[in-house]
């Protein structure tokens, strides 16, 4: 087990290491030596980046809008290889790999959801692009090496980049091909099996009328933490991936755009451990081990589904849940995903273990200047097929919830294993016309379609990756379909003023068939299908959710380089189904629990931007407030039947808001020197909302009988989450970068040395506040040589080793039996009667952070 950098010690040496930054930072920028280089320091500055953030190119300066970039020659300095480097450096923005490379859930501002991609059709809030077009998956294993920038644009975004990115858009902007043969690539080597290759070659083909770039990556990790029960290691990555892009430009009038990629990625199970309710240190209640027992076993096998294993220890801890910072344990890694020897037979916890994914990525961009008029026609057209296939140990501990094992190739599992298989197709259509970019009043219309299926199966030990036919038990179809028009009117007041209003339509059609068992089924929408895809019954209407979001922005550039600017800006994320879950609720609760509504944001922002005459200098900073309504939270739904699983589902129950503001300055003191510092805080709050949760662990393990929509005054105290912040999203954030690169003499050779380093606040796991991460302070750096054509660098990242883990999830534990003592249905709390909570005791299952790594890259570009 590593030592945690959260000990003494610890901060000592992260307090050194920063202090440390900004003296050599201040050395450097007045340093005789650098000082006396010549005409070379004269000629240094910033970075000019071009950003596409309100859907035009303009300079990252002068767009009036929050937006952080990343850069291709950023990427390349500081070896960033995901979105989740770039989110580290990035101001606003937390990113936590909770489920390694899948479920991906970008925060942006505070703004969360908890079952974010873990359930269909709900969504982060925050959405991915691709060269502007739409991308709704997990975008960690993106070839980095085929980015040209990347923007992320924070604030509602919905009037021009449409649904979902009601708190914020990331914007992945691929490279064009080179206007001349470039032949480039990397390979890196690095501890823990970890190699990373990769190569391009990009060409004109007929001068500028045609171009034409290709690449291929190959990337693996062997993982650093081992399986307690096979001895194997977890975590483990590996993709490959490959691009072909081509650009045509028949005149000065046309650019045509096509762009493919595929990606193959074949992660290994998840470095997951499991704190189990025996750690529980708050909240006394019936949700608890106390309250448990061991189950007997049969005196004779029967049937694996009705017979339950004996619990494997005995607890009186009689606390409900844990409070507190949830400490990493690479030593409780402890998963049946292997073959696993017992007492019973050799057990098999899954049918599928890990993250297959295969992708294929299409897009069209064809920008049209009419005849040379100014008048832009612009067609944005995205193909995704994507195939994923996720199983993980669900329990994520030693346990088997049932004594006897299905023997492959049984077409069942034990209970709670996470087995399915995707199938989702994206498809993609916007057309928008702008008028001239040089007048005074300019103007863009446009309209959008968006279709997506998705097909989910469940994975057995009878069919492993084909998984079980669509409509039967756990199954199910969902389709989201998205119309919208949207327009842009900009005029200049005067030579320093503009006012430009947005405004968008939009129409979202849901669907979804599911079946939980072979008496349960939930049907909305299409019902004239439902039959061809394995599901039948009487469905209900299709779910439809229609909005208007404005965008209204003033900007005032007293001079060339400097901007003032005002927002208000209005979004949403979209509402949906809850499935056979909603069914379950609704049994509960005697209300209906199926629909949820879209969250909604209505919110405003102040920012300023400016640059130094000289360009060595840059400044960024905005205040922002946003009010949230219908805040999408999640309810935890205990077992209405026998042999039902526990469930959770999307509820409308909160209000909230978030302020804060962001910070972000670049100095290039010298030629060759840069240094970036990077500070956000918000505050993301609850203003209202009732947690059935929070009532049961704050009443000593009672449900409430009650609408958490309208608890009654007496009992709001034991649910009432107002105050309390919002899940997922770190209050503070900093970040920043060095680089430094010097000419050796006169051999042609450069030094380059950088560091880079990312500080996030802790983030509490659930609505209630009480079970949290700690913070996490990373360290980066790299040195090396390099010159015209080649380079080679040594670098190490974690530096600190830092331990604290990047997310958790609220679970249950049945490890210590299935079965409740006695203590009745009912009992009496405060007057009132209440049903006794019948849900296994609460655990967290976290993923492990990666540790202290040293390697070696090499590049060279011809």
């Amino acid at each position: 087990m590593r030592a945690s950098p959260r000990s003494g010690l610890g901060r000592i040496f992260m307090r050194f290491m920063f202090r440390s930054a900004l003296l050599a930072a201040t050395i450097l920028a007045s340093a005789p030596g650098l000082a006396q280089q010549g005409a070379t320091q004269e000629q240094g500055g910033i970075e000019d980046i071009i950003v596409t953030a309100r859907k035009t190119e303009e300079s990252l300066s002068d767009a009036p809008v929050a937006v952080s970039a990343v850069s291709d020659k950023m990427i390349q300095q500081l070896g960033l290889n995901s979105i989740d480097d770039f989110a580290k450096q990035a101001t606003g923005i937390s990113f936590s790999q909770a489920f390694g490379r899948s479920s991906d859930r970008p925060v942006i501002r505070g703004q969360s959801n908890v079952l974010a991609n873990v359930q269909f059709g709900v969504e982060t809030g925050a959405a991915y692009f691709v060269d502007g077009i739409y991308y709704q998956g997990d975008i960690q294993g993106f070839d980095p090496n085929s980015i040209q920038r990347v923007e992320i644009i924070k604030g509602p975004q919905s009037a021009l980049y449409g649904r979902n990115t009601y708190s914020g858009a990331i914007n992945y902007v691929t490279k064009d091909p080179a206007d001349k043969l470039t032949v480039a690539g990397k390979a890196s080597l690095a501890e823990h099996d970890t190699y990373d290759l990769s190569a391009s070659v990009s060409t004109p083909i007929l001068g500028d009328a045609l171009g034409v770039s290709a690449g291929g990556r190959y990337y693996s990790y062997g993982g650093e933490y081992r399986n307690q029960l096979t001895g194997n290691k977890v975590g483990s990555e590996k993709s490959y991936s490959g691009y072909v892009t081509l650009v045509a430009k028949p005149n000065d009038d046309i650019k045509i755009r096509l762009r493919g990629q595929y990606q193959h990625d074949r992660d290994g199970p998840l470095a997951i451990f499991l704190q189990g309710a025996d750690a529980n240190n708050c909240m006394p209640g019936f949700r608890s081990l106390r309250y448990r027992q061991r189950n007997l076993p049969p005196p004779v096998p029967v049937s694996p589904t009705t017979t339950f294993q004996p619990a494997i220890g005995i607890s009186n801890n009689a606390n409900q849940y844990f409070c507190g910072t949830i400490q990493p344990q690479p030593n409780n890694v402890r998963v049946n995903t292997d073959p696993v020897a017992t007492f019973f037979g050799t057990r098999d916890g899954t049918a599928f273990d890990g993250n297959r994914n295969d992708q294929y990525l299409a897009s069209g961009i064809m920008d049209w200047d009419i005849a040379g008029s100014g008048w832009v026609l612009s067609s944005l057209t995205g193909f995704r097929d994507n195939t994923n296939l996720f199983g993980s140990d669900g329990d994520h501990s030693e346990g088997f919830f049932f004594l006897f094992p299905p023997v492959p190739p049984a077409s069942t599992e034990p209970a709670f294993a996470n087995t399915n298989r995707d199938d989702t197709q994206d498809f993609s259509q916007e057309i928008r016309l702008a008028s001239p970019a040089d007048k005074p009043i300019r103007g863009l219309i446009g309209g959008y379609y968006f279709k997506q299926t998705n097909r989910n199966r469940d994975l057995t030990f009878a069919n492993p990756t084909e998984g079980e036919a669509l409509g039967a038990n756990s199954s199910a179809y969902g389709s989201i379909e998205d119309i919208a028009v949207f327009g842009l009117v900009s005029a200049e007041i005067t030579d320093a003023i503009t006012i430009t209003g947005e405004l968008r339509y939009a129409e979202e059609r849901k669907t979804i068939m599911e079946r939980a068992s072979a008496t349960t089924i939930f049907c909305a929408g299409e019902p004239g299908r439902a039959g061809q895809f394995g599901f039948t019954g009487t469905c209900l209407p299709v779910g439809k959710f229609k909005d208007w979001t404005p965008r209204i922005t003033l900007d005032w550039k007293p001079s060339d380089d400097v901007l003032v600017y005002a927002v208000y800006a209005e979004g949403n994320k979209p509402g949906g189904f809850n499935g056979t879950g909603g069914l379950a609720a609704t049994a509960l609760t005697g209300t209906d629990q199926t629909v949820y509504l879209p969250e909604t944001v209505r919110g405003g922002e102040l920012g300023v931007k400016f640059d130094t005459a000289d360009r060595k200098a840059r400044f960024a900073g905005s205040i922002f407030y946003n009010k949230l309504a219908d805040v999408q939270l999640t309810r935890a739904i205990p077992p209405t039947v026998a042999g039902q699983t526990a469930t959770s589902i999307v509820t409308n129950q909160g209000d909230a808001e978030t302020k804060g503001f962001e910070l972000e300055m670049q100095a290039a003191p010298v030629d060759g020197f840069n240094v970036s510092l990077g500070v956000a805080y918000v505050d993301a709050k609850f203003t209202k909302g009732c947690d059935a949760d929070l009532f049961t662990l704050n009443s000593g393990g009672f449900r409430p009988n009650f609408d958490t929509d309208a608890p009654p005054a007496a009992l709001l105290p034991l649910c009432d989450i107002t105050g309390k912040r919002m899940p997922l999203g770190s209050p503070w954030i900093v970040n920043g970068s060095m680089s430094y690169e010097h000419e050796i003499g006169a051999t042609g050779l450069s030094l380059i040395a950088n560091t880079s380093f990312s500080y996030e606040d802790a983030k509490y796991i659930q609505v209630d506040n009480l079970a949290k991460t700690g913070d996490a302070f990373l360290l980066n750096a790299r040195l090396g040589i390099r010159n015209e054509n080649w380079g080679l660098t040594l670098f190490g990242r974690n530096l600190t080793n830092e331990e604290s883990i990047p997310l958790a999830t609220r679970w249950f534990d049945y490890r210590y039996g299935n079965a409740r003592r006695d203590v009745g249905t009912t009992g009496t709390f405060q007057g009132q009667t209440f049903s006794v909570e019948t849900g296994a005791p609460r655990a967290f299952f976290s993923t492990l952070r990666r540790g202290r790594t040293f390697g070696i890259e090499g590049t060279f570009t011809f």
